[in-house]
């Protein structure tokens, strides 16, 4: 686990997102870039435009990026400041150095532009969690989640906890879920404690807890299994619950096993654990 992305807009919590980063980098000793996304200035002309003189559209041009270079400015002295407050050296990382290391990149254009991919060659990225539809926060959730091939550790509000000590695994033995455990095997290995939970039968089509928890024996990791039996509490309910009880400080999950649509519009497993989560979620999907 030796490269960290962190995508950041105008509207994201920088202090916050930067501040439990900088935990993670430390912890890892990997090398955490920071990714300002700023608006393409063409992009505040009016769509509909008659009317408008060739003067008042370089004005709005203009004002558009002063206020993103402002902004960029902001959001980077903020990263900068969690960053140096937890002994992370910034800049390019040098030949044979080691050691935790920070980097700042300034892209411009959307957030569909840029974050998934260049979170593509990170080990995983964070983010906040998803608020509001057509947000920066849902934007650069769902690019990351669906269009970076990577995990992605979402982040609850105003988070300020331990994070990837104790860790629960939600194992429904579906292909999400194990590309998050494949995924999160750094994140588990340097964990104090990990714990698998299963809800209900999964079927005979499905591999069950004790096959997914021989699987992290062989990588030298030893958990907790904890087997539930179907209820009427809802499978997310049960995860929090969980969580909960064992005290765990961050959750392992397959996003979206079933259609992204159903879970918007029915609801669904992963949806309950990103608006209702009090602890970090590492996810794939």
């Amino acid at each position: 686990m030796k490269s960290i992305i962190l995508p950041l807009t105008r509207d994201s919590d920088t202090a916050m997102l930067a501040g439990a980063a900088a935990t993670v980098t430390n912890r890892f000793g990997a090398t955490l870039t920071g990714l300002f996304v700023r608006r393409d200035p063409k992009h505040a002309i009016p769509m509909l435009g008659e009317g408008l003189t060739a003067e008042m559209i370089q004005e709005i041009c203009d004002a558009t990026e002063r206020e993103g270079l402002q902004n960029n400015a902001e959001a980077e002295d903020t990263f900068n400041k969690a960053i140096t407050t937890s002994g992370i050296a910034s800049g390019e990382p040098q030949s044979g150095a080691n050691g935790p290391r920070s980097i700042w990149r300034t892209v411009v254009g959307d957030i569909s532009d840029h974050v998934g991919r260049c979170a593509r060659t990170a080990d995983f990225a964070l983010c906040e969690r998803p608020k509001g539809k057509g947000s920066d926060r849902s934007e650069i959730f769902d690019d990351l989640v669906f269009r970076s091939g990577r995990s992605v550790m979402m982040l609850p509000d105003d988070y300020n906890g331990t994070m990837l000590d104790n860790l629960l695994v939600a194992w429904n033995g579906r292909a999400e879920c194990a590309r998050a455990v494949g995924g999160a095997l750094p994140v588990l290995k340097k964990a104090n404690k990990v714990s698998i939970l299963q809800v209900g039968d999964l079927g005979d089509d499905r591999p069950t807890l004790n096959d997914i928890a021989f699987y992290l024996e062989t990588h030298g990791i030893s958990a907790d299994h904890i087997q539930l039996a179907s209820s009427e509490q809802s499978v997310g309910e049960a995860v929090l619950q969980t969580a909960h009880q064992a005290r765990a400080d961050a959750i392992v999950i397959g996003a979206f096993s079933t259609a992204r649509w159903r879970e918007r519009i029915l609801g669904g497993v992963t949806r309950h654990l990103i608006e209702n989560s009090g602890i970090p979620i590492y996810m794939s999907h």
